[in-house]
């Protein structure tokens, strides 16, 4: 069976964005990552997310900012010293993959990280969800954001089967595509980065409290 984007109407995306983008602006989560500015250490932020929860990640990357702001200050340190802090975070080879890139940022591209999905995917260790995330939230590029959260919020929204892997899924992609907004689209991702973490949760959904539900075919059993 061949599911199609169009499994909601553009006034049913509008209506769900605008939900959601009000519901963001009231929830919304001030971690550190998201008031710094600086390039590389948001870049780091988005590594040490990987398959992290953020409170997890904001210890971490607050130590990691005051010891290794910049590249170079990361190759220059003792690595063990290092990897004591990251190692907090589990899956280390993050740590590996921070100083692949440190190197390349400061060898070989004059000090700065690309700022093209393409470009960045080249780099070991970073993929398409991570490079279009820093890009979306911290670089002021559109970009579009389909994780497994992602994937089974609008699995949810629609009623199509949950992919948790959600790469080469073509209706997902085209749907997320469809709902981020040309001009909002950072508040927009922030907002569904929260929502999925706080509401619309892998085995409790918070139907009850969720914003769009009416909109919703898994949380139509809630509607008012």
């Amino acid at each position: 069976m061949t599911i199609e984007a169009e499994s909601l109407s553009q006034d049913q995306i509008y209506k769900v964005r605008r939900r959601l983008l009000e519901w963001g602006r009231n929830n919304f989560v001030l971690y550190p990552w998201r008031i710094e500015s600086d390039a590389w250490l948001t870049f780091v932020a988005e590594l040490f997310l990987q398959r992290t929860q953020a409170r997890q990640v904001k210890g971490v990357f607050e130590e990691f900012r005051s010891h290794y702001p910049t590249p170079t200050d990361l190759l220059n340190a003792d690595i063990k010293e290092v990897s004591r802090l990251t190692r907090k975070l589990g899956l280390n080879f993050r740590l590996a993959v921070a100083r692949d890139i440190a190197t390349f940022v400061v060898r070989h591209n004059r000090g700065v990280l690309p700022e093209d999905v393409n470009e960045l995917t080249k780099l070991k260790g970073v993929g398409t969800y991570t490079a279009s995330a820093w890009l979306s939230l911290h670089r002021g590029k559109r970009a579009v954001l389909v994780d497994s959260n992602v994937a089974r919020w609008l699995s949810r929204l629609t009623g199509n089967p949950y992919n948790r892997d959600p790469r080469g899924v073509s209706w997902l992609q085209e749907l997320a595509e469809r709902m981020t907004p040309v001009r909002s689209f950072k508040a927009y991702n922030y907002a569904v980065l929260d929502f999925t973490m706080n509401v619309c949760t892998p085995r409790t959904p918070d139907c009850t409290r969720c914003p769009i539900r009416a909109n919703c075919r898994f949380g139509s059993k809630f509607r008012d």
